[in-house]
């Protein structure tokens, strides 16, 4: 069904541009802007990797950064080739898990990783709003929706208190279910996450390095967008109307209702792009070209799987003769 959903929003974007007015814009793009950006995506992804590794070791594990790296980028493969938005996310917390031995601190690791991002974005859009930009009209209300949502989880997850006010409501409730081992799972599961958020609690440090670094992240989302506005030849691109429209973009791209937000991304840029002079051709231009780079990431991303699969293979073929010649 999202597959569907997904095709569907492709086609009503072809259809509100129009084939040829697309095909002539990007007839017209400069192929080396995208070699920019790929070489944009290892410092995009080493700035990601970086805020991770600082939960990871707050959790008091460290993994090196380009392992790091490498797991991030074969989660691009989940997330563009897999139908849930969460895909890629699990994949990398499952590999490092596997890494350092600890799938839960890996869990709780790369959700702070992402809920950071989230946060930063929510206070951006929030800071747009109450700026005035003209790119935030209409959507004041869903844009302070978010930003108040992710505040309550911002407490949730650094602040003592309300933390021990939240879970305890979860354990109420989920002492309301019938017994069975259904809630016996869920109890534990709230109770293993519960336990393992304590090192992010109160710990204000933590939480500002992780929206430095998210901030810095954002920086370079607008620099991968500008590029790529660049690469369509849309030489009328300003830096700062981009820096109000990108996370507004990334935020409604979050919305899971389709494989890796596969046309709902590109809408976005479509309509907001349009919103600071972009024409609807650019727009979804820009969308393609990014959407293009992400499919990029993800081959390499399978073909690192690939080879991580192949070392697996080879190191237990040679436990398993090492076992044979000592028997």
């Amino acid at each position: 069904m999202r597959i569907i959903i997904a095709l569907i929003a492709c086609a009503f974007l072809l259809w509100i541009v129009g084939v040829d007015e697309l095909g002539h814009t990007l007839a017209n793009a400069r192929p080396e802007y995208l070699v920019y950006l790929l070489l944009l995506s290892v410092v995009m992804i080493w700035a990601s990797c970086l805020k991770w590794q600082l939960f990871l070791r707050a959790s008091g594990s460290d993994v090196p950064i380009l392992r790091l790296m490498r797991f991030y980028t074969i989660s691009y493969f989940f997330n563009t080739f897999t139908p849930s938005y969460i895909g890629g996310d699990v994949a990398r917390s499952y590999h490092v898990g596997k890494y350092m031995g600890s799938q839960r601190d890996a869990l709780i690791a790369t959700f702070l990783e992402r809920f950071t991002g989230l946060l930063a974005m929510a206070l951006l859009g929030v800071a747009s709003v109450l700026y005035g930009a003209e790119a935030t009209k209409d959507l004041s209300l869903a844009i302070f929706l978010v930003g108040f949502v992710a505040a309550i989880l911002a407490a949730a997850c650094f602040s003592v208190s309300f933390a021990r006010l939240c879970f305890s409501f979860c354990y109420w409730f989920l002492g309301l279910l019938p017994s069975g081992s259904l809630r016996g799972l869920l109890e534990k599961t709230a109770r293993s996450f519960d336990e393992g958020m304590a090192h992010a609690r109160s710990n204000l440090p933590l939480l500002a390095k992780a929206l430095v670094l998210s901030f810095f992240f954002h920086v370079l989302t607008v620099v991968n967008t500008y590029l790529a506005a660049k690469a369509v030849a849309w030489d009328g691109a300003e830096f700062s109307s981009l820096f109000v429209v990108v996370p507004l973009v990334l935020l409604v791209s979050m919305v899971p209702i389709t494989p890796g937000g596969l046309g709902v991304q590109e809408g976005a840029f479509l309509f907001l792009l349009q919103r600071i002079g972009a024409t609807r051709a650019e727009g979804l231009s820009v969308g393609i070209v990014l959407r293009a780079k992400i499919v990029i990431l993800a081959l390499i991303g399978c073909c690192l799987l690939m080879l991580d699969r192949r070392g697996e293979k080879s190191d237990s073929h040679r436990e398993t003769v090492g076992r044979g010649s000592k028997v």
